[in-house]
């Protein structure tokens, strides 16, 4: 972890990051998605500090605001940066937002999010502009400026885990959508004859639960990936689905790079990861001659504070 953050310091130095002054700083907050996450650094990448806490049990979203307002100050006063030098906040939510607005739109998982302006929030608390977005959104503009997809200007990124999100860059920004809300499949039905979504086939409980189907009772991913029959059968359908989707994303929008993340990306490994590849490059049009890579993630848990922290720090270029 240590040669991530000494990397992401040396990232942040190689650029200008517009007119504000070497002692103005920015934070990246991650509201839940992976706990609570904080990083923050000057502009010139010279002091990055970075906190975490398990979220509370029961939390709903006055606790949870609470307590990352809680752990910010706690980061800010332990490392000896004083708060009016923030200049900017981005913060990243487990569920669909409106960007523009700078609210959370709803939460699958917890109470009290819908439509909450949470910028205005944050930004009452800090006073610093404050921006926000999808997790999973996040998650691929921070791999694009400091993770897996540095040296491309297009990706696509896809989230496995308890949901089932995805996030888009084009010519270096961020795709939001007409609604703010592109990446948002997981709660998209693939047939008009059920109410099954994307999540119920790809997400950890759909997984188990067609391996379950198939005869093997278990709650334990490594079971699953490591089970030669019913967990290989679970595997080898979900790469069917992946690839015809991934193959659909590459025809429509031509991205340089697919990166896979969440929890079950990092439990199926570099072979989950080939094994999409393989697929997705034998369902895409043979007209351009093309390989297209799918790599795993490389910013871990820290990777929706650091995109955050990413979105804060383009931000002050516009």
């Amino acid at each position: 972890m240590t040669e991530l953050w000494n990397s992401l310091k040396q990232q942040i130095a190689q650029h200008n990051w517009g007119l504000f002054g070497p002692t103005s700083y920015v934070l990246g907050v991650d509201l839940g998605s992976y706990g609570l996450r904080a990083v923050v650094t000057d502009i010139c990448g010279e002091h990055l500090f970075h906190a975490n806490r398990e979220l509370a049990a029961e939390s709903n979203a006055t606790t949870v605001l609470e307590q990352s307002f809680s752990l910010i100050h706690e980061l800010l006063e332990t490392n000896h940066v004083p708060a009016q030098q923030l200049v900017r906040i981005g913060v990243g939510f487990g569920g669909p937002v409106d960007a523009v607005r700078g609210v959370t739109r709803r939460s699958y998982r917890m109470a009290g999010w819908d439509d909450l302006n949470v910028c205005e929030q944050f930004e009452a608390a800090f006073d610093a502009q404050t921006l926000i977005e999808n997790d999973a959104s996040l998650i691929a503009f921070g791999e694009y400026m400091f993770g897996a997809g540095r040296d491309v200007q297009d990706l696509y990124y896809l989230h496995l885990s308890t949901g089932v999100g995805s996030g888009l860059v084009l010519n270096g920004q961020l795709h939001r959508g007409v609604t703010t809300s592109a990446g948002e499949i997981g709660h998209a039905r693939y047939s008009l004859s059920h109410q099954r979504e994307i999540e119920d086939l790809l997400s950890i409980r759909g997984l188990l639960a067609r391996a379950n189907e198939l005869g093997l009772q278990t709650d334990d991913l490594d079971i699953l990936f490591n089970d030669p029959e019913a967990g290989a059968k679970t595997i080898s359908e979900a790469v069917d689905v992946l690839g015809l989707g991934l193959a659909g994303v590459v025809q429509l929008l031509d991205p340089a790079l697919l990166v896979l993340g969440g929890i079950v990306t990092r439990k199926g490994g570099d072979g989950l990861c080939s094994a999409v590849e393989a697929q997705v490059n034998q369902m895409i049009s043979p007209t351009p001659q093309r390989h297209v890579p799918v790599v795993h993630s490389l910013l871990g848990a820290e990777a929706v504070a650091i995109g955050g922290l990413a979105l804060a720090l383009q931000s002050l270029n516009q």
